[in-house]
Protein backbone atom coordinates (compact mmCIF):
# COMPACT_ATOMS: atom_id res chain seq x y z
CA UNK A 1 0.00 0.00 0.00
CA UNK A 2 1.27 3.26 -0.89
CA UNK A 3 1.52 6.03 1.89
CA UNK A 4 1.46 9.80 1.04
CA UNK A 5 5.28 10.40 0.96
CA UNK A 6 5.07 8.28 -1.88
CA UNK A 7 2.98 9.89 -4.26
CA UNK A 8 5.38 13.18 -3.67
CA UNK A 9 8.60 10.67 -4.60
CA UNK A 10 5.97 10.05 -7.60
CA UNK A 11 5.51 13.66 -8.56
CA UNK A 12 9.19 14.83 -7.59
CA UNK A 13 10.22 12.03 -10.34
CA UNK A 14 7.89 12.97 -12.69
CA UNK A 15 8.60 16.48 -12.75
CA UNK A 16 11.89 16.11 -12.95
CA UNK A 17 11.47 13.98 -15.77
CA UNK A 18 9.48 16.68 -17.59
CA UNK A 19 12.08 19.18 -16.82
CA UNK A 20 14.77 17.60 -19.14
CA UNK A 21 11.71 18.59 -21.77
CA UNK A 22 10.75 21.58 -20.86
CA UNK A 23 13.41 24.42 -20.26
CA UNK A 24 13.65 27.30 -17.71
CA UNK A 25 13.95 25.03 -14.10
CA UNK A 26 10.10 26.14 -13.94
CA UNK A 27 9.39 21.98 -13.56
CA UNK A 28 12.52 21.50 -11.43
CA UNK A 29 11.13 24.53 -9.24
CA UNK A 30 7.53 22.55 -8.78
CA UNK A 31 9.96 19.30 -8.03
CA UNK A 32 11.23 21.08 -5.03
CA UNK A 33 7.75 22.12 -4.01
CA UNK A 34 6.53 18.47 -4.13
CA UNK A 35 9.70 17.50 -2.20
CA UNK A 36 9.02 19.88 0.52
CA UNK A 37 5.24 18.18 0.28
CA UNK A 38 6.64 15.45 0.97
CA UNK A 39 8.48 16.49 4.05
CA UNK A 40 5.61 17.42 5.19
CA UNK A 41 4.18 13.90 5.77
CA UNK A 42 6.65 13.31 8.40
CA UNK A 43 4.71 16.00 10.14
CA UNK A 44 1.38 15.91 9.61
CA UNK A 45 -1.82 13.45 7.40
CA UNK A 46 -3.36 16.30 6.23
CA UNK A 47 -3.71 16.75 3.06
CA UNK A 48 -4.27 20.59 3.07
CA UNK A 49 -0.88 21.39 5.51
CA UNK A 50 1.30 18.98 2.79
CA UNK A 51 -0.17 21.44 -0.27
CA UNK A 52 0.37 24.20 1.81
CA UNK A 53 3.87 23.27 2.60
CA UNK A 54 4.41 22.04 -1.68
CA UNK A 55 3.20 25.43 -2.58
CA UNK A 56 5.43 27.42 -0.32
CA UNK A 57 8.51 25.36 -1.72
CA UNK A 58 7.89 25.70 -5.31
CA UNK A 59 7.32 29.52 -4.85
CA UNK A 60 10.60 29.87 -2.58
CA UNK A 61 11.98 28.02 -5.26
CA UNK A 62 10.71 30.03 -7.89
CA UNK A 63 11.37 32.95 -6.51
CA UNK A 64 15.03 32.39 -4.75
CA UNK A 65 16.78 29.11 -6.22
CA UNK A 66 15.75 29.32 -9.58
CA UNK A 67 17.47 32.87 -10.62
CA UNK A 68 20.26 31.73 -8.64
CA UNK A 69 20.80 28.62 -11.07
CA UNK A 70 19.62 30.33 -14.56
CA UNK A 71 22.83 32.70 -13.71
CA UNK A 72 24.87 29.56 -12.94
CA UNK A 73 23.87 27.22 -15.35
CA UNK A 74 22.66 29.40 -18.49
CA UNK A 75 24.97 32.24 -18.78
CA UNK A 76 27.34 33.19 -20.78
CA UNK A 77 29.18 32.43 -24.11
CA UNK A 78 28.66 28.84 -24.21
CA UNK A 79 24.79 29.08 -24.55
CA UNK A 80 25.23 31.57 -27.73
CA UNK A 81 22.09 30.31 -30.38
CA UNK A 82 20.63 31.34 -33.59
CA UNK A 83 22.21 34.64 -35.37
CA UNK A 84 23.44 35.44 -31.77
CA UNK A 85 26.09 32.26 -32.02
CA UNK A 86 27.42 33.95 -35.41
CA UNK A 87 30.21 36.21 -34.32
CA UNK A 88 33.46 34.35 -34.79
CA UNK A 89 31.81 31.85 -36.73
CA UNK A 90 33.24 31.32 -40.65
CA UNK A 91 31.73 31.84 -43.72
CA UNK A 92 32.54 30.40 -46.67
CA UNK A 93 31.57 32.97 -49.79
CA UNK A 94 29.18 31.58 -52.36
CA UNK A 95 28.30 34.25 -55.03
CA UNK A 96 31.62 37.14 -55.60
CA UNK A 97 31.19 40.75 -53.77
CA UNK A 98 29.32 43.39 -56.25
CA UNK A 99 31.51 45.93 -56.81
CA UNK A 100 29.24 48.82 -57.11
CA UNK A 101 27.29 47.58 -53.49
CA UNK A 102 30.31 45.73 -51.59
CA UNK A 103 28.24 43.23 -50.67
CA UNK A 104 28.35 38.80 -51.39
CA UNK A 105 27.01 35.83 -50.36
CA UNK A 106 27.86 33.61 -47.81
CA UNK A 107 26.99 29.96 -46.21
CA UNK A 108 27.29 29.87 -42.61
CA UNK A 109 25.98 26.09 -41.43
CA UNK A 110 24.12 25.71 -44.42
CA UNK A 111 22.42 29.06 -44.56
CA UNK A 112 22.81 31.40 -46.82
CA UNK A 113 23.35 35.21 -45.92
CA UNK A 114 24.39 38.39 -47.58
CA UNK A 115 28.17 39.44 -46.69
CA UNK A 116 29.71 42.78 -46.62
CA UNK A 117 32.90 44.57 -45.15
CA UNK A 118 32.44 46.85 -42.08
CA UNK A 119 31.41 50.67 -43.66
CA UNK A 120 34.70 51.49 -42.07
CA UNK A 121 36.65 49.49 -43.53
CA UNK A 122 39.01 50.10 -46.45
CA UNK A 123 41.33 47.43 -46.39
CA UNK A 124 45.63 47.66 -46.05
CA UNK A 125 47.73 49.32 -48.81
CA UNK A 126 51.30 48.56 -49.58
CA UNK A 127 52.91 51.70 -51.51
CA UNK A 128 51.28 52.61 -54.82
CA UNK A 129 48.93 49.01 -55.00
CA UNK A 130 44.93 48.52 -54.84
CA UNK A 131 43.85 47.76 -51.70
CA UNK A 132 45.03 44.23 -49.74
CA UNK A 133 41.93 42.18 -48.93
CA UNK A 134 39.57 44.39 -50.62
CA UNK A 135 35.69 42.47 -51.41
CA UNK A 136 36.43 42.43 -54.53
CA UNK A 137 39.38 40.15 -54.12
CA UNK A 138 37.42 37.46 -52.69
CA UNK A 139 35.85 34.59 -55.17
CA UNK A 140 33.46 32.03 -54.28
CA UNK A 141 35.23 29.37 -51.87
CA UNK A 142 37.10 31.96 -49.79
CA UNK A 143 36.67 32.22 -45.84
CA UNK A 144 35.77 34.84 -43.92
CA UNK A 145 34.89 35.96 -40.39
CA UNK A 146 31.67 37.01 -38.91
CA UNK A 147 32.26 40.31 -37.34
CA UNK A 148 28.76 40.86 -36.28
CA UNK A 149 25.31 41.08 -37.92
CA UNK A 150 23.22 43.88 -38.68
CA UNK A 151 19.90 42.80 -39.95
CA UNK A 152 20.22 39.91 -42.64
CA UNK A 153 23.40 41.37 -43.05
CA UNK A 154 26.49 39.42 -41.86
CA UNK A 155 29.62 41.68 -41.75
CA UNK A 156 33.12 40.29 -42.19
CA UNK A 157 36.58 40.20 -42.09
CA UNK A 158 39.83 38.58 -43.46
CA UNK A 159 40.17 35.78 -41.27
CA UNK A 160 42.99 36.80 -39.02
Amino acid sequence: MMEQWHWWILAVLLLLIGEAFVPGLVLGSLAVGAIAGGISTMFTDWWEYQFIAASAGAVLSLVFLRPLAMRAWFSGDSVATGVDALPGRRVRVTADFDARTGRGRGRVDGDDWLIEFPNDWSGQRDEGQTALNSPEQYSVGDELQVLRVESNVLIVTPIS
